[in-house]
């Protein structure tokens, strides 16, 4: 810890704080501070914005920039009679207003009135460290940019997570793919053909049952609909490629069209959230009533659940993509093995698809809904007049805040 640094000279238009409070501007063009407390907008005390040389409009990215810029100008090797003594200014200056509440108290009541004292820095070496700004040079246009060793450092760091995750995800397939063989053996091994009448409806009703037994898990009825139209596309596809190749190719294509399909609708869902949320925000700042604004906090939560249930079940399916091919392309059995293994697969894809068909559940844009006073309001009013169509742009009807189903 240390003592709180003098400010560095001023520039002709910024406010002394040591000016006595309530004096007015003087004539050299300085101002001095106000009595009572500045804002945001206006504050009382520009002392930590002059030693980082920004206005009091500047942005959190712009301190964090400036910072580091003056990091190195300002480094001890340039100036050997103090070499800490700018160093300490800027990182005590930094540290007051990169972050939020801190700078609002600096704004409001300066530095001597509990805007900003001693005992709430720490140590510059400490604030180095964290933001390692020689790991930063000036840049062509005097911005600064990070030395080819710190890249590196960041593509060596970056590299070492993917790979660690691309290691987990692999572990998963392998204990996934061990565990549906296991099920899909019940009939390959018993099976002489994809529709022996002895072994077929017994695999059936085992599905059946497990199925209806997932459908009232929660999200059960949507990923049984999932896993099992994943299911029932890879054993589809493989059975084609066994007997005609292009057959396959065919199947193939469609599969990865249905793929698409998805990932484009999950990205406009997040776009659409993104929309909702910047009309909060718009809401918020031009003083919308609570009512009102409560409503659209209710439509960003619901659009926030909807978009992380589209992709979650991306993921799943991706998953449970790799673990079909992975059994389906076993080289430890035979082609004939495979084969039934594939029309295993699809008799637990029908059982899975008919599950979630008879279970009742929300449609494929309504996962996810929120219970609310206005929600129920809505609820209550569609049940007083059975048979009439919602209000034209009234918000859809929620779904129950526990929906019956998985995950």
């Amino acid at each position: 810890m240390f003592a709180h640094p003098a400010p560095p000279p001023r520039n002709p238009h910024s406010r002394p704080s040591s000016a006595p409070s309530g004096s007015k501007p003087n004539r050299s063009g300085g101002s001095t501070k106000r009595r009572g407390i500045g804002s945001d907008a206006n504050p009382i005390d520009m002392a930590y914005y002059d030693v980082l040389g920004l206005p009091a409009s500047c942005t959190t990215e712009e301190i964090k920039k400036s910072y580091r810029r003056l990091a190195i100008k300002l480094h001890p090797d340039k100036n050997r009679d103090d070499p800490d003594a700018e160093e300490k200014q800027i990182a005590v200056a930094y540290q007051i207003l990169s972050d939020p509440e801190t700078r609002k108290k600096y704004n409001e009541f300066g530095q001597k009135n509990g805007g900003g004292g001693a005992e709430e820095m720490v140590d510059p070496e400490e604030q180095q460290a964290e933001d390692a700004p020689e790991d930063y040079m000036m840049g062509p246009k005097g911005q600064p940019v990070l030395t080819p060793e710190a890249q590196a450092r960041r593509s060596a760091r970056e590299k070492a997570a993917a790979d660690a995750k691309a290691a987990e995800r692999t572990a998963r397939v392998n204990k996934l793919a061990e565990h549906l063989t296991r099920k899909l053996s019940v009939f390959a091994e018993a099976a002489k053909s994809a529709e022996d009448p002895d072994v077929a409806p017994s695999f059936r009703e085992i599905c059946r049952l497990e199925a209806a037994d997932l459908a009232h898990e929660s999200y059960g009825t949507e990923l049984l609909q999932a896993i099992g139209g994943v299911y029932k596309q890879r054993a589809t596809q493989y059975t084609a490629s066994a007997a005609f190749a292009p057959l396959g190719w065919f199947h193939g294509a469609k599969n990865t069209f249905a793929t698409v399909s998805d990932t484009v609708s999950t990205l406009r869902s997040a776009l659409e959230l993104k929309s909702v949320f910047e009309r909060l925000q718009a809401a918020e700042q031009a003083g919308m009533p609570p009512d009102e604004l409560r409503k659209l906090e209710e439509q960003a939560t619901e659009q926030g659940l909807r978009t992380l249930w589209k992709g979650a079940k991306l993921e799943v399916e991706s998953v449970v993509r790799e673990v079909c091919d992975k059994v389906l392309a076993d080289p430890a059995t035979t082609s004939e093995k495979r084969q039934l293994r594939a029309a295993a697969l699809g008799l637990m894809g029908d059982a899975f698809l008919s599950a979630s068909k008879q279970e009742p559940g929300p449609s494929a844009d309504d996962f996810v809904r929120i219970e609310t006073p206005q929600s129920k309001a809505r609820e209550k009013e569609k049940a007083s007049r059975p048979g009439v169509p919602p209000r034209p742009g009234a918000p859809p009807p929620p779904v129950p805040e526990k929906p019956e189903g998985f995950m």
